[in-house]
This record gives structure tokens, sequence and C-alpha cells, in this order.
């Protein structure tokens, strides 16, 4: 992910890594080095140091101490469940009191539509890009702080599940999310509820097997 001119800030800095860690095979478990990244973006290590933070805090990332901070790798064996959770905590959204979609989140969410109806195939790059954005708006959309960050955090974990069935070929990954970017114009209704049920419906792992 490009990083603009300025001195990055440790949000930017952990958007970089996120998407290094998103791209790369599940199964792999790569090493980051605080003086490493402060080199590499050209900031002290007290910003890396947060981003690392934040993203040890998504599950992405763990922090040994005295050693560094290594990405979790996935195992295979969790796919499955990994996408039933995510599945179920769109779900138990759906369920909760209906609100409306706030104008902002509303306009963001459009916006993801009109970008997924490019026709142009969609590379892993631009896969990440549009889930990302997505994953971050439907989990601003859930009022209760624990259940959003769950979300956030096992969004991360499908979108890596995604990548690695894209990256084997055959995958209807690309399909899957111009589908959920599309929700946002669809008829679901005004409210989250409708949204949040309809996002779960697409999420549902017997529809969802992995490539090959």
């Amino acid at each position: 992910m490009p990083l603009s001119d300025a001195k990055p800030r440790a949000d930017d800095i952990a958007d970089a890594i996120r998407a290094r860690i998103c791209l790369q095979p599940v199964t792999d478990q790569t090493m980051l080095l605080e003086g490493t990244l402060a080199a590499e973006f050209g900031v002290s290590r007290t910003p890396v140091r947060q981003a690392l933070q934040r993203l040890a805090y998504e599950g992405l990332i763990e922090v040994r101490t005295g050693v560094g901070s290594f990405a979790n790798a996935l195992d295979p064996a969790a796919r499955g469940l990994h996408l039933a959770v995510h599945c179920g905590l769109l779900r138990l959204v759906g369920a909760l009191p209906d609100a409306p979609v706030p104008r902002d989140i509303g306009r963001g969410l459009e916006g993801l539509s009109r970008q997924a109806q490019h026709p142009d195939p969609m590379d892993a790059a631009a896969v990440f890009e549009l889930f990302s954005e997505l994953n971050a708006n439907l989990s601003r959309l859930i009022p209760d702080p624990v259940i959003a960050d769950a979300h956030l955090i096992s969004g991360w974990r499908v979108l890596r599940w995604f990548l690695a069935d894209l990256r084997q070929g055959g995958s209807d990954t690309p399909q899957t999310v111009v589908s959920l970017c599309r929700l946002g114009t669809a008829d679901t209704g005004n409210g989250r509820a409708a949204l949040f049920a309809a996002a779960a419906a697409l999420f549902d792992p017997s529809r969802l097997a992995p490539a090959g």
C-alpha cells in the first residue's frame, strides 16, 4: 500500500503492514523487526511500535518479547470455522434492534458499490482494498463495541482466506467481494438489520468452498 510523501503516522504504517500480511500466503510467519520497519518508513520506533500493537490487537501478528513480532500464520484446517464465525457475527448484528444506516456510512458503501462495477478483472490488491473498506464501514455500523471489534478482526481473517483462494485460481472471491460491495445500493431497505442479514447470506460457509 503506497504511503504519501509526508512522514507516515502509526495508522499509515499499520495499513501498509496489514496489506502485506493479508497479501502473503496464510501459512507464512514473517518476522517484523521494529528497527528495520522504522528505517523503511523513515520514522522513529515509536509509531512503528504503535502500529504493531494495533496489528497484534487485530490478531494479525504476535509480539514476542525480546524476539520480535511475527505475522500470525493461519491453519488451513480452521478456514471453515473462521468463515462460520464471521457469518455468525453478521447474523448476530442482523438480529439486533434495527437502526438506519447513517448518511456518511451510506455514502461510503455507495462509493464501494461504484468501485465494484469496474469491468476489469480484480487482482489481489484490488480485492484487498475493496474488502478492507467494506469491513471498516460495516464495523462502524455495529452499536456494541465488543461485537464491532470482533467483526473487524474476524474480517481480516476472512480476507486472508479470500486472497489465498484467489492465489490458487478458480476462486469466485472477486464476485463475492463485488456482491458484498453492491449491498450498499441493493434493495435491502435503509436499515442496518437487512444489510447485515444480506451480508450473512453471502458469507454462508456452504457457498464459499476453498479453491481447488
